[in-house]
């Protein structure tokens, strides 16, 4: 426990600065209060969020190798990824159940989000394509949603 906790905390600060931190949890509250003036709000915050940590702020050159096989147990700094990964897409998956949309669209389009971010990795050399990242991005969008739909009944 403690290693996947070290690694967790690893990816994160070799990802965001705490200013990056503060700032990004301030817009998704500004976006999160105003979402029943503009519902589309935090969704779109959601999606800007995915592509400023997956993509816009990494440096060019990282490109390796396309990962095709699941990587789900071997050590701790893999479930850290997979852990990250999960709950990078759940606040999209939260948030677009304002739009009343059905869950299999919102799975769906977190699943392309997902696969459009990999292979933009992948060609612009700003990060690794795994099929890993796919799995749980989707997974991730599906607990928000199943999340967000259990919410919504209480």
């Amino acid at each position: 426990m403690r290693e996947l906790l070290s690694q967790i905390h690893y990816a994160i600060s070799a990802n965001l600065s705490l200013s990056e931190i503060i700032l990004l949890a301030l817009l998704g509250t500004i976006a999160w209060h105003n979402r029943k003036e503009h519902p589309s709000l935090p969704p779109v915050y959601c999606v800007y969020l995915i592509l400023n940590i997956t993509l816009l702020r990494r440096a060019l050159g990282y490109n390796e190798s396309v990962c095709l096989h699941l990587k789900l147990w071997p050590n701790a700094g893999v479930w850290a990824g997979n852990l990250l990964n999960l709950i990078l897409y759940m606040p999209y998956g939260t948030t677009s159940w304002q739009w009343k949309r059905k869950g299999k669209k919102i799975v769906a389009i977190g699943f392309a989000l997902s696969v459009f971010c990999e292979a933009l990795q992948y060609l612009t050399g700003r990060g690794m394509a795994d099929v890993n990242d796919v799995l749980f991005n989707t997974l991730g969008t599906l607990a928000g949603l199943c999340i967000a739909k259990r919410l919504a009944k209480e």
